[in-house]
């Protein structure tokens, strides 16, 4: 099914509500892509909040996306995907792949346009 939205823009291309994430225990990096294909991005400095407070935050920085890739070290990775689907209820969300070491802003922006597609 697809239809016309403003500025020209279908259904049919519209991109899935996406966020890729790469956490660890002093900052996290968020690139974001909305519906309509607009990509951003976020970095969240932990400072002094407590691990719950700082969670929390990048949680709600990533927001309600159907697609979610959380990266980082095992257990603040793992933190965060239980902060996440304790606020959204969605676990279902959660996208799995391989642990892997810290990544630059530019391949989180590469992996969010493909996990959109």
């Amino acid at each position: 099914m697809s239809g016309t939205l403003e500025r020209g823009v279908t259904t049919a291309e519209m991109a899935a509500p996406s966020a890729v994430v790469w956490i660890d225990g002093v900052r996290a990096q968020v690139a974001r892509v909305s519906r309509e294909g607009r990509i951003s991005t976020c970095e969240i400095t932990r400072g002094w909040m407590r691990d719950l407070q700082y969670l929390a935050q990048v949680a709600r920085v990533i927001g309600d996306r159907q697609r979610v890739l959380i990266l980082g070290p095992s257990s603040v990775r793992l933190a965060l995907e239980r902060e996440y689907v304790a606020m959204y209820r969605r676990p279902d969300r959660l996208v799995d792949v391989e642990p892997a070491g810290p990544v630059s802003l530019e391949e989180l922006v590469d992996r969010v346009r493909a996990l959109a597609a």
